[in-house]
């Protein structure tokens, strides 16, 4: 063993470490390094990569932190690749990276069919050189409209690392590593493609513009009395036509279609969550028809202000809101203040679960906060919920889903 080219890890910390030949890896808590012993830049840089892991990763087990944290073995060794790059430039540490572009061709052609895949390369060697020989890499394989979206989350995830506090000591992993993969695993769950239903970037600008972490706030449920509400049993079922059956009403459709015959069939449940915030610019028309098209589906709406916010089931069972309920109900307050809350309630309903909201969301005095807009997201994912933006839009889905 060379000694020149030979990292010493005991300096770091005074203890004993076991130095061998590899490929570069770090076990902290063993205290077991694997690193090329040549005499390459490329060598070398991975070597200083292995030391900044010994002097700056929490002597913890993976394992364990991903379990603290809720993240992903793959994000949260990314992530932290991607904090131990900003430390060794913060170091005035040389950052040339270990592959040559021949060997990074190579590499993104083996995971051009995920993007979760590719997303783990572009975030390992951000802040490197090797950084600059993917996305040329990736470019030149991988189609423009699935790649820039690609890049432009793996810039929020690295922003996201970046605004975390010490970045360059053990807490950086609770304060950077951490909320990063968080980030990670909402872009690119592991269970395959998620739709984006909340807009990160978005709320990423406006927590930059705040200090400290916003929190939800305490949210009540509530039914409307009775007296706010009214039964819609003609409402609750509906009418299709087909081509055979007993009911013979329709005769005029036989040069059309041929569905001749009729039957009544009950509207199909499911659970709909209205966002009631003042952004939403929701009128009562919107809400009645809203109620009106699934009598049997489960409606609420929810608002807030300061501290804490309601959600009022307008819609259940047949049962809906008058007009004066809807007005009632929109009286919480104009801020979002507990999607969060919100969303875990949806969550818990029959499904279809659809949210009708602009996905802005905020917790206690109307702050927004990345970590909030992550739960939500990963909310949304885990539980099957679609958001659409308009009551139009939504009106439209629950037809569709009545007429299955």
């Amino acid at each position: 063993m060379n000694p020149i080219c030979s990292p010493i890890p005991e300096a770091l910390d005074g203890k004993q470490w076991d130095v061998k030949n590899g490929s570069g890896s770090c076990d902290t808590v063993s205290r077991v390094m694997r690193v090329p012993l040549g005499s390459s830049d490329a060598d070398r840089f991975i070597r200083n990569h292995e030391m900044a892991h010994a002097k700056i990763t929490p002597r913890q087990s993976p394992k364990k932190q991903c379990e603290k944290y809720g993240v992903s073995i793959d994000a949260m060794q990314v992530c932290e690749d991607l904090r131990v790059h900003h430390y060794l430039e913060h170091a005035h540490i040389d950052r040339c990276g270990s592959f040559t572009q021949v060997e990074m061709d190579e590499l993104v052609k083996r995971k051009l069919d995920n993007d979760r895949t590719l997303a783990m390369t572009l975030v390992a060697c951000r802040n490197t050189a090797d950084w600059d020989r993917a996305v040329e890499s990736m470019t030149s394989q991988v189609e423009p409209s699935r790649l820039q979206p690609i890049l432009d989350k793996v810039i929020a995830i690295d922003q996201t690392l970046q605004r975390g506090r010490g970045i360059g000591r053990p807490i950086g992993f609770k304060n950077c590593t951490a909320p990063a993969a968080k980030l990670f695993d909402s872009f690119f769950p592991e269970t395959g493609p998620a739709d984006v239903h909340v807009p990160i970037g978005a709320l990423m600008r406006a927590a930059y513009r705040r200090r400290g972490n916003a929190q939800w706030g305490d949210m009540e449920i509530e039914n409307l009395p009775a007296t706010l509400s009214r039964r819609i049993p003609s409402m609750s079922r509906t009418k299709t036509y087909r081509d055979e059956g007993t009911n013979l009403s329709a005769v005029y459709r036989l040069p059309i279609d041929g569905r001749i015959f009729s039957r009544y069939r009950a509207h199909k449940g499911g659970t709909v969550l209205v966002d009631g915030s003042g952004s939403m610019q929701l009128t009562s028309e919107e809400l009645l028809r809203i109620v009106t098209t699934a009598p049997a589906a489960t409606i609420a709406i929810y608002s807030g202000r300061s501290k804490s916010g309601k959600l009022t089931i307008i819609g259940r069972k047949g049962m809906v809101a008058t007009e004066a309920g809807l007005a009632s109900a929109r009286r919480s307050g104009s801020g979002n203040i507990v999607d969060g809350p919100a969303l875990k309630w949806l969550s818990k309903q029959s499904a279809p679960r659809f949210w009708v909201s602009d996905g802005l969301v905020t917790g206690k005095h109307d702050a927004s906060s990345i970590s909030l807009a992550i739960e939500c997201q990963n909310i949304c994912h885990r539980s099957g919920i679609k958001r659409v933006e308009k009551s139009d839009a939504v009106c439209d889905l629950l037809k569709q889903w009545n007429r299955r």
